[in-house]
């Protein structure tokens, strides 16, 4: 039987990433692994969409720099 997580949002809301083309349960596992690693969870969650973006904004492009800064550090 499959295991069933409690991802932390609507049918709603994991629907409509599923339709903006993100995976919610592979941004959640990285928002998880973001806060394991010492990322605060509201930063994580800000980050986790960022990772597997291919054409980032410079602003974006900061704060992935700055989640990887701070997650070699700990």
């Amino acid at each position: 039987m499959p295991e069933i997580w409690d991802l932390g949002m609507s049918d709603e809301e994991y629907l409509q990433m599923l339709a903006a083309g993100r995976d919610p349960i592979q941004e959640k596992i990285c928002e998880r692994n973001l806060v394991r690693a010492g990322v605060s969870p509201e930063f994580a969650h800000r980050v986790a969409p960022l990772l597997k973006k291919v054409n980032r904004s410079a602003d974006e492009e900061l704060l992935v720099k700055n989640v990887w800064q701070q997650v070699r550090s700990e």
